[in-house]
């Protein structure tokens, strides 16, 4: 018996066992680690999702902890280190996935460390500008960042290595031009600021209560970074039909992450669970409420390569913006 022959011997009561166990799953509680404060987007839509597949699997509870700090590392650390047996998964987003592992010393892993289960939602972001301010497009904002004889415009983000910082950094670069940062903790200040004339520009998602602002005219929102218009601000013109930001077209998503220990068994019938829960109108009521959409069907290896690109993108980023870890 040749090498190959012996190694696929060796190799096919593993495959039997792993298989087999992915049938009996879920054998215990399913915990759903959620590294925010509850009562986030993400952790709504993933205590709707909890409640969709606990009536798939009656016979096991499934839970949502919250456990938060340092950019969601602490939580995301904590399901990693699980037994990688598919019953602890983190309910994600690109926070702590991506930017965490860019920015925090205590974020131990990177986002290859992890599995996608399942892609839920997304929101896209929108540029927002203080409703004095005499830039009415894109175009006018290049000009402006680019121009030598005003003072640099402000912008204000949710804190130093966001996504929101990474994106303006980046035009700010491709334009050549100048903008100031400044951090806050949250977009409740940023808004009062902008509100009061204090800061001039920001990247905010369209999702809560900030497009009610825009509606209100406490700011102006003058371009949306997706491919298609939303369906909150349709009036709002797409970025990319402006010239210089064409490839501009970020999302902030959610998802469901397991350890990349976990059987791909495992996963597939982790993931086929979680597009049963998405096909049911409160499921999908859940995600959208603060103004996200539900993401079209995808396989685990589908979603997965999603995921790897806006990592790889992302990085990219950082190396441009020049972050440190704290």
């Amino acid at each position: 018996m040749n090498a190959r022959k012996i190694l696929s011997c060796l190799a096919l009561p593993l495959l039997m066992s792993v298989n087999a166990y992915a049938q009996d799953f879920p054998n215990k509680t399913v915990t759903i680690q959620v590294p925010w404060p509850a009562g986030g987007s993400v952790d709504v839509a993933v205590r709707a999702l909890a409640a969709e597949l606990k009536n798939q699997w009656p016979q096991q509870s499934v839970l949502v902890e919250n456990t938060v700090g340092a950019g969601g590392s602490i939580g995301t650390v904590k399901a990693l280190s699980a037994p990688p047996d598919g019953h602890t998964l983190i309910g994600s987003s690109q926070m702590e996935m991506i930017f965490a592992p860019l920015v925090y010393q205590s974020a131990t892993y990177k986002p290859q460390d992890a599995k996608t289960v399942s892609l839920l939602g997304y929101a896209s972001m929108m540029m927002v500008v203080r409703k004095d301010l005499p830039v009415q497009n894109l175009s006018d904002l290049a000009k402006r960042m680019q121009s030598t004889t005003e003072k640099p415009l402000s912008f204000c983000t949710p804190g130093a290595g966001t996504i929101y910082h990474f994106v303006m950094e980046q035009i700010a670069s491709n334009l050549k031009g100048q903008a100031l940062h400044v951090p806050y903790a949250g977009f409740g200040q940023c808004l009062n600021d902008m509100a009061g004339g204090v800061v001039d520009v920001s990247l905010m998602p369209i999702a809560g209560p900030i497009p009610g602002f825009v509606d209100k005219g406490v700011i102006r929102a003058i371009a949306v970074f997706n491919d298609k218009p939303s369906p909150r601000l349709p009036n709002v013109p797409l970025a990319n039909a402006t010239k210089g930001f064409e490839n501009y077209n970020h999302v902030l998503w959610s998802a469901l992450h397991v350890s990349n220990k976990v059987p791909d068994a495992v996963v597939a019938k982790m993931h086929a669970a979680v597009q049963t829960a998405l096909s049911k109108p409160e499921l999908r009521k859940a995600i959208e409420a603060p103004g996200a959409t539900v993401f079209e069907p995808m396989s685990p290896q589908q979603a997965h390569a999603f995921y790897l690109k806006d990592a790889e993108n992302m990085e990219k980023m950082a190396k441009m913006v020049g972050v440190t870890k704290k």
